[in-house]
């Protein structure tokens, strides 16, 4: 049995135009449960936050076509070079640490109401 909750994940999942209004601030996702328990998933109002397969195709090519312009960008030398410079001076961070001390204790005047 599916509880509200679920249903209502379901809608969003149906309208993910909504998360952009959360995302953006204009919107909270409580505005959007109290407004969908009073109007229903049929309220005409929810059409402008489905989906549409020819805009999302439309994104997700546009989206792989700028992954792959910026893979095509990357230097492989470049990015050697400065996993090596990391690795470098994290290995001096490193030695700075050395052989950890114990912090010393400092005594309070309320250690011996507390013992």
């Amino acid at each position: 049995m599916n509880s509200r909750l679920d249903e209502f994940r379901g809608f969003v999942n149906r309208h993910p135009k909504l998360r952009d209004e959360v995302r953006n601030g204009s919107r909270t996702w409580q505005s959007i449960y109290e407004e969908w328990v009073l109007y229903g998933e049929d309220n005409p109002d929810w059409r402008a936050y489905q989906a549409t397969n020819q805009s999302n195709n439309n994104i997700n090519l546009e989206s792989i076509r700028n992954i792959v312009g910026a893979l095509q960008k990357l230097n492989p030398d470049s990015i050697y070079r400065t996993l090596n410079t990391a690795q470098k001076f994290l290995q001096i961070l490193q030695s700075f640490g050395g052989k950890s001390r114990p912090t010393p204790y400092i005594r309070s005047p309320y250690d011996e109401w507390w013992d």
